[in-house]
């Protein structure tokens, strides 16, 4: 197929005729050199300014590279975001007195996609804000947040191997708790159910209540019939 088909017959200059507009067609362009969206993009150049003249350039003139540029330069930030990953983790380590450089080493796995596996038990008590890495997608341990007294902002792990404690929380709003708790859910603080959802969360163990009132725990139960409660 001719990538001329659309371009009709430029030298058609017959009285009361008004030659088409110069827009080639690129069939196969997006399989065998460009994306789809890019071969569009190509020819968006000839459609917007109504064929070739002295304001569109020719095909020849068409800078290839800076179509795609665009796209290069949002993998090479994708790609340099991933290899800062160790270097955050590592800083945040540091930060609440984990352990050094060695020590993120022996215990972090990190993956081509940007995750973070931890294959250790993260005590975080010190941790006063919510400063969780985001990276991190699995925590093979417990982890204790429990100086933390606000979950908005809080990035939680997907899946957590052994307990979770959030003994600071006084409020459960804004908390986005993990798919999978391998052991307890300590939520010892809470004086309400308001914005406690376990739906999509399975907890292997059980949940911790301390402070809140009988009508609120039959709250949480009348929503979660199956829900193992401790009280302490």
């Amino acid at each position: 197929m001719s990538i001329f088909k659309n371009m009709g017959n430029p030298f058609d200059h017959k009285a009361g005729i008004t030659p088409k507009k110069v827009v080639p067609d690129f069939p196969g362009l997006g399989d065998e050199f460009l994306s789809a969206r890019d071969a569009e993009q190509l020819k968006n150049l000839f459609k917007n300014e109504g064929g070739q003249d002295s304001s569109n350039p020719s095909i020849t003139d068409i800078d290839l590279e800076s179509v795609i540029s665009k796209q290069e330069r949002m993998k090479w930030d994708l790609e340099k975001e991933r290899r800062d990953i160790p270097k955050q983790i590592m800083a945040w380590a540091e930060k609440y007195n984990l352990g050094d450089e060695a020590w993120v080493k022996e215990n972090f796995e990190f993956n081509n996609d940007g995750s973070v596996i931890c294959n250790t038990n993260l005590y975080l008590d010190s941790m006063t804000e919510p400063d969780f890495p985001e990276s991190i997608k699995l925590v093979n341990g417990h982890l204790f947040l429990n100086s933390l007294t606000s979950a908005k902002g809080l990035n939680l792990p997907k899946e957590i191997e052994g307990d979770l404690r959030l003994d600071g929380l006084s409020s459960a709003v804004g908390l986005d708790l993990p798919k999978e708790i391998g052991g307890a859910l300590w939520l010892s603080s809470l004086t309400s159910s308001k914005g406690l959802e376990l739906t999509d969360v399975n907890i292997k163990r059980h949940i911790v209540l301390g402070l809140m009132p009988r009508d609120e725990i039959e709250k949480l139960y009348k929503k979660y019939p199956t829900l193992n409660i401790v009280m302490l």
